[in-house]
C-alpha cells in the first residue's frame, strides 16, 4: 500500500502492507524497499531486430551477453526470464560493458590490419 519514511534523517522507516484476504492494514519496519514493476521484458526497440526467447527476452550467446547481432549486446531484465532480480541485472550490466569494451577493443585491432 505505502512505503513509509522520514524527512529527518531522510530514509525508508517500513512499508504498509494489506493482507489480500482480510484487508487487514500492518506496518513492517524496514530500512530500505525494491518495488518490482512487472517481469515483461521493455523490448519494444529491439524486438523486430534481435533473436528473442519465448516471452520477449532477448537470446544471448552462453556466459556471455553477445545478441544475435555482433557488437550489440543485452543484459539484465532485457535477457533474464530466470532470477528478475536488480542484483542480477547489475552484475549482467558489468558483464556487458565488459564483452563491450573487448569487442571495440577487438574491433580497433582489427582496423589496424
Amino acid at each position: 500500500e505505502e512505503v513509509l519514511g522520514e524527512d529527518t534523517p531522510l530514509g525508508v522507516s517500513g512499508i504498509r502492507v494489506r493482507h489480500t484476504k482480510t484487508g487487514e492494514m500492518h506496518d513492517i519496519p524496514c530500512k530500505g524497499v525494491f518495488i518490482a514493476i512487472g517481469h515483461a521484458p521493455a523490448n519494444e526497440l529491439i524486438k523486430d531486430d534481435l533473436e528473442l526467447h519465448n516471452g520477449g527476452y532477448v537470446k544471448v550467446k552462453l556466459g556471455s551477453t553477445e545478441t544475435s547481432i555482433p557488437g550489440i549486446f543485452a543484459a539484465g531484465d532485457l535477457t533474464d526470464h530466470v532470477y528478475r532480480q536488480a542484483v542480477t541485472s547489475a552484475g549482467m550490466g558489468c558483464m556487458a560493458a565488459l564483452d563491450a569494451e573487448r569487442f571495440l577493443a577487438e574491433s580497433a585491432d582489427d582496423l589496424e590490419k
